[in-house]
């Protein structure tokens, strides 16, 4: 989150130096709309560059403090540009709308808005531009998380920077490029370049630019727990921005403030800060530093122990960064928010933002292995660009000297030629060799990282099998003795209470009472060993849950196998019921031939979904007017050859399944029957057969009131 924050410090850096304008003052501001207005007034304006030129100046101010203004001033004004053949004006007005959307936090119309600007420049040969254009979409594509395409847009900035020779860009690039060092953790090389920074914003007497260069370095100094330096870089950073009035800095450094003091358990002076940085966001529309501000505010509250504020807090942080799509502040606002529910109890939260916290966190980690490759093949273009300059160096050398040394010996100057060359074949060889290695490491890297994530994918799903695996079993070992006992000995009451009743019926007629007693405590008992059957039940399926299959896969006819499932199915229902009356219908692929499976696993799939798909069936539809459709309850179960896939289809013609319970239905005892209809395990069962013991696939299609189809995907090799 805290290299988010760096980002956005230089960002007004980067598109000042690369289009060379100076800061918005107020002076300037009016004398450009006084100038807008005079060109206005004449006839013809809209086809007068200078007036669309101004335009443009006017929206480039406008874009960091007023980036909504920027936005209007400039609607329809590309299409005037166009039709006055201002191709340069073009180029100018999609990369400050960029600019606009940048500061509003809407990343995906800003990258859209740069590579048009970016396209028109090089078809028109607008090199000028080209260098700030490709340094902003580095800046987007930053703030999505994607690294790599990032700092390649860098080092093709960096490139026509050096190709120009202008010293304050390539200053200005490599210190973006730096901010790489504060993300691998090399707070020291980020260190040394901001203050590198430093001396050349002192040198120039750019009072915006050293308020960014004094917060950088104390981003690094908190980074490194130098809470006393970080504040004193801070307090310098502040009382800048304070002097030149820029709300965009002060919102950044107060929020920086407040992180610091939040590092150091000073909560009341960093929710101060806090709630400063807040309001100057909220005023200005500075929706990254609100969101940031959101964030410090729900983790100073969370350390008060103030839940409740903390939670609200945190949520609107989420809120704020889902719009925004940044990754870092989802992770961040995810795991503050895991913290505060856990803390409150509420586990079901916690767990929902840890996953959320982990999805993100991971996402980011898993680029450092392609930030070091993509570092590492910059450092390699850096050297080239390098050489080429000494090679140019050097000609221009041997031109001076041949015309100064006009008087020399031949041998002389074959000599000096011959050192030359080899010096620079010399160059090159190392530098193929370099190139070479740098290809060997790519690979390697490469390599590694997917083997890093599928052995963490790995992992993950066997600790999580394994846990619930052997939660479930002990749970179901601890209650399956006492429900034994239940069963049985409600049963010994049941008969020791007919023997009971044989006895009573001698009595007398005044001893009715008696009767009725003795005919409520046999049907409780009755009712005691229905539900410990239940009961019995249900930890029965726990245990076929948890139990991991040993079986072998063996070549199945699935088309047979699906026919003998459905069949007896169908007749068990039947058997248990004499009123059950669902029609069904099969349509088998023959060209699927056999399939290598476990079959007792796959048949009690496939037996699972057809007595769901018999029960969903039966049940009523209704309209959407809430009366109930009459229907003839049917199933049909098909099979289908896809490619490198078997497929089997079960479907039905019941009431279909909602959209707000899909997500959960292969969750364990998780189901939509009534209470002694269903233990919720056997479509979760079914889940993780197909996808786990067979690496196939396990689907749901279904519209409310339309019907269900599950779909099993199964590889046929």
């Amino acid at each position: 989150m805290k290299v988010i924050r760096t980002l956005f410090l230089i960002f007004i850096i980067l598109v000042s130096s690369a289009l060379t304008f100076t800061y918005c003052q107020t002076n300037i501001v009016n004398d450009l709309k006084s100038k807008i207005a005079n060109l206005k007034a004449q006839s013809g304006y809209l086809s007068d560059t200078s007036y669309l030129k101004s335009i443009n100046n006017l929206a480039f101010y406008y874009a960091d403090v007023l980036p909504d203004s920027a936005i209007l001033l400039l609607k329809d004004h590309a299409g005037y540009c166009k039709k006055a053949g201002f191709k340069e004006g073009e180029v100018a007005v999609n990369s400050n709308l960029g600019n606009a959307y940048q500061t509003k936090g809407d990343f995906e119309k800003a990258l859209n808005y740069y590579e048009l600007a970016y396209q028109l420049a090089l078809k028109n040969s607008f090199k000028k531009a080209v260098p700030g254009i490709l340094v902003n979409i580095g800046l987007v594509l930053t703030n999505q998380g994607n690294y790599p395409d990032a700092l390649n847009k860098y080092y093709e900035a960096l490139a026509v920077a050096e190709e120009k020779n202008d010293k304050l860009l390539i200053g200005t690039i490599l210190n973006n490029i730096a901010i790489v060092h504060f993300y691998q953790g090399k707070m020291h090389e980020a260190d040394s370049a901001y203050h590198q920074t430093l001396e050349i914003t002192l040198d120039l007497k750019d009072t915006l630019r050293t308020i960014y260069a004094y917060n950088n370095i104390g981003e690094v100094k908190l980074e490194q727990a130098n809470a006393d330096s970080a504040i004193f870089y801070f307090t310098k950073a502040h009382e800048l921005a304070v002097l030149t009035n820029n709300g965009e800095r002060l919102a950044s450094v107060t929020n920086n403030i407040g992180n610091t003091y939040l590092s150091l358990d000073s909560l009341e002076q960093a929710i101060a800060q806090f709630e400063k940085a807040l309001e100057i966001s909220h005023k200005n529309n500075y929706r990254l530093y609100s969101c940031k501000a959101l964030i410090g505010l729900a983790k100073a509250k969370n350390k008060q122990g103030k839940l409740k504020e903390a939670q609200s807090y945190g949520l609107s942080a989420m809120a704020e960064a889902r719009q925004m799509g940044q990754a870092q502040l989802l992770r961040d606002a995810s795991q503050i928010l895991a913290e505060i529910f856990e803390k409150d109890g509420n586990g079901m939260d916690a767990l929902k933002f840890f996953k959320s916290y982990k999805l993100f966190s991971d996402s980011l980690n898993n680029l450092t292995n392609i930030r070091a490759t993509a570092n590492e093949n910059a450092n390699f273009r850096i050297s080239q660009t390098k050489v080429a300059f000494e090679k140019r160096v050097v000609r221009q050398r041997w031109i001076l000297f041949t015309v100064l040394a006009a008087m020399v010996t031949m041998a002389v100057i074959v000599w000096l030629v011959n050192r030359n060359r080899h010096r620079l074949n010399k160059m090159n060889t190392d530098l193929l060799q370099k190139n070479e290695l740098i290809k060997m490491q790519k690979q390697e890297a490469e390599t590694t990282l997917a083997m890093l994530q599928s052995t963490q994918a790995q992992l993950i799903q066997s600790e999580k099998m394994a846990s619930l695996g052997e939660l479930t079993a002990g749970i179901a070992h601890e209650i399956q003795n006492p429900l034994n006992f239940i069963t049985n000995f409600s049963e010994v009451s049941n008969e020791l209470m007919e023997e009971l009743n044989i006895k009573t019926e001698k009595l007398a007629t005044e001893d009715k009472e008696v009767k009725e007693l003795l005919n409520d405590i046999s049907q409780n008992l009755e009712k005691i060993n229905h539900h410990g059957k239940r009961a019995d039940a249900i930890v029965k399926g726990m245990l076929q849950h948890s139990r991991s299959s040993s079986g072998q896969k063996e070549q199945t006819d699935i088309n047979a196998l699906c026919d003998e499932f459905l069949r007896l199915a169908f007749h068990g229902l039947k058997a248990k019921d004499k009123s059950f009356n669902v029609k069904f219908e099969t349509d088998f692929d023959e060209s699927i031939g056999m399939v290598k499976i476990v079959p007792q696993e796959i048949g009690r799939v496939i037996l699972n979904l057809i007595n769901n798909a018999f029960y969903a069936a039966s049940l009523p539809v209704k309209h959407e007017g809430g009366l109930e459709e009459k229907h003839e309850p049917t199933i049909w179960v098909s099979t289908k050859k896809l490619g490198a896939y078997a497929q089997i289809i079960v479907k039905d013609n019941g009431p279909g399944i909602p959209d707000n319970i899909r997500d959960k239905i292969f969750q364990p005892f998780f189901t939509t029957k009534p209470t002694g209809k269903g233990t919720g395990l056997g479509l979760s069962l079914s889940y993780d057969i197909v996808t786990k013991g067979h690496h196939g696939e396990l689907l749901i299609e279904s519209k409310q009131n339309a019907g269900a189809s599950f779909i099993v995907k199964l590889p046929l090799q």
